[in-house]
């Protein structure tokens, strides 16, 4: 590849738009189309289309579930919820065709029409409700985080395996044409050696920091099934609290890392071809939203990576000026910068700043300096790159594509793309955060035994 100063600047434009397609990309401020948005498969024939089943249809579950129309691939056949409420509402959205199952999940996984199953509960029900369904004979589309702890994941991937089932890990980002677009640019070295990437995901509002609203009609043992929501995490008087703003306690979640941080960790592990990092540190706290909550409302991780590069991310609930998600990727000879829908390129322009540093030298000494080794040339370089190209998704939701390619999986019998170890990889970098945080402790990852270390 050519180096930074044998590229014109029409060159790096070029290098930037080929071979996209569904996004368009902006030249002078102003949006350019380029090829047409990659369209989503033909709608299945009804022998082809996927049963699925749904286990969990609150606020994520809703959403796969409409998700799951759009692509036309699968016949949505039966939900199962703790919540009377959430089943009224699927019964709605379905136009009364889905079947609803009260609390009681494994009745569920007993129906021998459900081909695949969807699962979108709290976290601490991840473990045993995808085991369970494994065991059923069921594939798995498992909401990101993948895991509650650490230590799940290779029980997960373990039983993917005995069973020969399919299980697609929800963390959608990287299914959108932006993100393997971006995946695509870090490949060909656009950008030079890329090392250091920093990620933000950043909310400031009071639902934004989880505390969702909780239903007025919400009665224990009337419409809703406290026991079997609770399952296996410790035993506590019923709350509502509990039940819709979950990721405030340990019990159920991990908090910032394992909700907001999974994504990023999700796409920076795809984009830079990247598996598990070395070591993390974090910190943070309770600085603000002083709500009854256990996890932080602020918090910042540092990652480091075998490839070599690293990691700054952070997420705070008390501020949002800057863009609520968004990743720069800071390369040797340009930048990447995903923000939401958007992703620009732009070119690095080193150039060498010596007069500053030799201005206190005598002036003859600095004309012999400054003639030797091009120190000229390289001061002020014949040609810099300048100005960005920017690119905007015009493609379908990644999450309708994410659970499109988990529907032809199931019918093919191919590994997805976001498979167990995948999910449990990003899982895992997200618990070594929390871990980091709770203990005070640099956290360790020990590649040859891809567990952490002691």
């Amino acid at each position: 590849m050519a180096s930074y100063r044998e590229l014109s600047r029409r060159d790096f434009f070029r290098r930037s738009a080929v071979g996209v397609a569904g996004m368009g990309f902006l030249l002078n401020g102003k949006w350019v189309p380029l090829e047409a948005a990659p369209a989503m498969p033909k709608p299945a024939s009804p022998a082809d289309r996927v049963n699925v089943g749904y286990i969990g249809v609150g606020i994520r579950g809703n959403i796969l579930m409409e998700a799951t129309k759009s692509t036309g691939q699968a016949n949505l056949v039966v939900a199962a919820d703790c919540y009377q409420g959430h089943l009224d509402r699927a019964k709605e959205r379905t136009d009364g065709k889905i079947e609803t199952i009260f609390a009681q999940y494994k009745k569920l996984l007993d129906r021998k029409d459900v081909d695949a199953v969807v699962i979108a509960p709290p976290d601490h029900w991840h473990l045993p409700m995808v085991l369970d369904a494994l065991a059923a004979g069921k594939d798995v589309y498992i909401e990101k985080p993948m895991t509650r702890l650490v230590e799940e994941g290779p029980k997960i991937i373990e039983a993917a395996k005995r069973y020969n089932r399919v299980l697609q890990v929800g963390s959608q980002g990287r299914s959108s044409a932006l993100q393997k677009k971006a995946r695509e640019i870090v490949a060909s070295g656009q950008l030079g050696k890329v090392t250091k990437i920093v990620a933000s995901y950043n909310r400031n509002s009071s639902t934004g920091a989880w505390n969702y609203p909780i239903p007025p009609d919400l009665k224990n043992g009337v419409n809703f099934n406290w026991e079997e929501w609770l399952g296996n995490a410790p035993q506590v008087p019923f709350s509502g609290e509990r039940v819709f703003r979950y990721r405030k306690y340990w019990d159920y979640s991990g908090g910032i890392s394992t909700d907001l941080f999974v994504h990023l960790i999700t796409s920076i592990h795809f984009i830079m071809d990247a598996k598990m990092p070395s070591a993390v540190v974090a910190a943070g706290g309770i600085l603000y939203r002083k709500d009854g909550r256990e996890v932080p409302d602020t918090l910042d991780a540092l990652f480091e990576y075998p490839e070599g590069f690293s990691v700054n991310m952070g997420s705070t609930f008390n501020n949002a000026s800057t863009p609520e998600q968004g990743m720069v990727f800071l390369g040797t000879k340009g930048s990447l910068t995903l923000l939401g829908g958007a992703m620009t390129i732009a070119a690095e322009n080193p150039r060498e700043g010596y007069k500053y540093s030799i201005d206190s030298w005598p002036a003859k000494l600095q004309e012999e300096f400054m003639d030797m080794d091009d120190h000229r040339e390289e001061a002020n370089p014949p040609l810099r790159l300048e100005g960005t190209v920017s690119y905007r998704a015009e493609s379908p939701d990644a999450t309708a594509i994410h659970m499109a390619e988990f529907f032809d999986c199931v019918r093919t019998r191919k590994q997805c793309s976001e498979n167990a170890e995948v999910g449990h990889h990003a899982a895992a970098a997200g618990h070594m955060v929390n871990l980091s945080y709770r203990s005070g402790k640099r956290m360790l990852w020990d590649a040859a035994t891809d567990t952490l270390k002691a």
